[in-house]
């Protein structure tokens, strides 16, 4: 299928939960590549573990990750052109929570009615409650394997 097929199904919502690892990179990658076959608005989502009750220093750090989020966009559309593909990918919105991952996650997959999420392989059992209870479909990418489970 080329892209321009891919324009004229249903527009899908994919979350990508990012930590600016390696593991995420591999799924926001995944992700622009999935918009060559499928017609896809891409929700990058950063999540916050700490708190803090210093809202000026939220507004920084929530300024920083923002523009941090887009140049890793930016990055990752760069590497997959140079590799000679074309990506179709008409918006890549950026959100910003604070909590524990897993369910700052689950709440945003249903915040925004996501279709799927597509996420680095877990490295810890929070995670496993992302997949069971998550309202769509779940990709996970493993670092050594770039197979994914959906």
């Amino acid at each position: 299928m080329v892209p321009s097929e891919a324009a004229a199904g249903p527009k899908m919502k994919v979350l990508v939960p990012i930590n600016f690892s390696h593991k995420s990179e591999m799924a926001l990658d995944f992700a622009l590549r999935y918009s060559r076959i499928a017609n896809v608005d891409i929700y990058l989502f950063h999540v916050f573990e700490e708190s803090s009750n210093n809202y000026r220093e939220l507004d920084r750090l929530n300024e920083e990750y923002l523009e941090r989020m887009k140049q890793t966009v930016i990055h990752a559309i760069d590497r997959l052109t140079a590799l000679g593909l074309s990506l179709s990918v008409d918006d890549v919105y950026r959100r910003i929570s604070n909590g524990k991952p897993a369910k700052e996650i689950l709440k945003m997959a249903g915040g925004i009615g996501a279709d799927m999420i597509i996420m680095g392989a877990w490295s810890t059992r929070a995670f496993k409650k992302v997949v069971a209870t998550a309202p769509c479909s779940v990709v996970l990418l493993k670092d050594k394997n770039p197979d994914f489970v959906m």
